[in-house]
């Protein structure tokens, strides 16, 4: 016997195939979004997030995000540069920034929506019926088992 029984095997390893599903389906949309609006991967991710809620911290975005804060930063402050995110500072306590989309960021985010509801569209199409509410589901099934330290054996931020 080789021992091969006792050695992973990627194509049937969950984490594994999530993580190049999920790289695959991001490098598609990105190529979308990339070079026709100038928009970064990161850039994205913050506009998007900003949609959700009128105003968020930076903070709420990075862990949200799931980036460092460096790169949130660095995201956010580019899109501040180009005039589609504002920071609105506590003046209770200045430490504390929240940031919202200006008029041009929401008219952004809103096409950026469609692109990627479209891509979203192409890509459950070729799924059978049913089958991405299923996903979904699945999805929000491992999201709780992942925030359950007793079961993953890990802590999670």
């Amino acid at each position: 016997m080789d021992g091969s029984a006792d050695l992973l095997q990627l194509d049937s390893f969950l984490p594994y195939r999530a993580v190049r599903v999920a790289t695959a389906l991001s490098r598609g949309l990105a190529a979308q979004y990339e070079e026709r609006y100038q928009i970064s991967v990161p850039e994205w991710r913050v506009l998007v997030h900003l949609t959700q809620e009128s105003e968020i911290s930076v903070r709420d975005i990075f862990t949200r995000v799931d980036m460092d804060r460096a790169r949130v930063t660095r995201a956010v402050q580019r899109l501040e540069s180009r005039g589609l995110v504002s920071k609105l500072v506590n003046e209770s306590d200045r430490r504390l920034v929240r940031l919202a989309l200006t008029p041009a960021g929401r008219d952004l985010a809103r096409e950026l929506s469609r692109l990627a509801m479209a891509f979203e569209s192409r890509i459950t199409a070729t799924l059978p019926a049913g089958s991405a509410a299923t996903l979904l589901a699945l999805f929000d099934c491992l999201e709780r088992t992942i925030d359950d330290a007793s079961v993953t054996g890990m802590e999670t931020s």
